[in-house]
């Protein structure tokens, strides 16, 4: 049995063309002999709710049974309202929601895992988190795209989104830890955004197995 952690919703983003890969949606591309997002649904095993928010091919396999298929309004509106439209799915009692690119292969339930202890801080005996943590790469960069936050304060962050607003508007005002991936594999922050990015990916999960 996959542990809770403390009633999390996890919102995956599968939208956006994908040009560098001639289209092929990212979240269908297999890394260690399963797709990222096969490989992120089993990360994310432990939500109370799971979301899929953008349009899949349809020759990709059934998601599983409880895992939610949505769509932005407009479709390709961006990820800010992907969020939206995913939160729209979230039940109530889910106090924190990750919120996920879908091309993230190496996410785990130890890295969400990570993001809850850091998003409880200190206060972890509070009822209802406040804080948010989002992962950071090498360079310093905040994944705003890879953390966990307080869904409370992102439904009210995204009751405006206009069309084409950027992901990090939705935490806004919200406070935030950064948190780094001091593991030897892989970090769960790692995007395939470009095929040089999956060669790394592939070549990463081969040496993995």
């Amino acid at each position: 049995m996959v542990e809770h952690l403390g009633g999390f919703a996890a919102i995956i983003l599968i939208g956006g063309k994908a040009r560098r890969f001639a289209g092929c949606a990212k979240s269908e591309l297999v890394v260690g002999g399963s797709t990222i997002l096969e490989r992120m649904l089993a990360a994310t095993e432990g939500a109370v709710s799971r979301v899929v928010v953008g349009t899949r091919p349809s020759e990709a396999a059934p998601l599983p049974q409880g895992v939610l298929q949505v769509l932005e309004d407009p479709p390709g509106s961006g990820p800010a309202r992907s969020v939206q439209a995913g939160l729209a799915a979230v039940p109530d009692e889910c106090d924190q929601v990750a919120i996920l690119g879908g091309d993230l292969p190496f996410l785990t339930t130890e890295a969400l895992r990570l993001l809850h202890q850091h998003a409880s801080g200190a206060d972890s005996d509070r009822s209802t988190p406040k804080r948010g943590a989002v992962f950071c790469d090498n360079a310093g960069r905040r994944q705003w795209l890879c953390g966990l936050w307080p869904t409370d304060l992102v439904r009210n962050n995204a009751t405006e989104i206009e069309p084409g607003a950027p992901a990090r508007i939705l935490f806004s005002g919200i406070e935030v830890e950064t948190v780094t991936w001091e593991d030897p594999s892989p970090p769960p922050w790692f995007d395939c955004d470009t095929p040089d990015d999956l060669a790394q990916a592939r070549t990463w999960a081969a040496d993995l197995k």
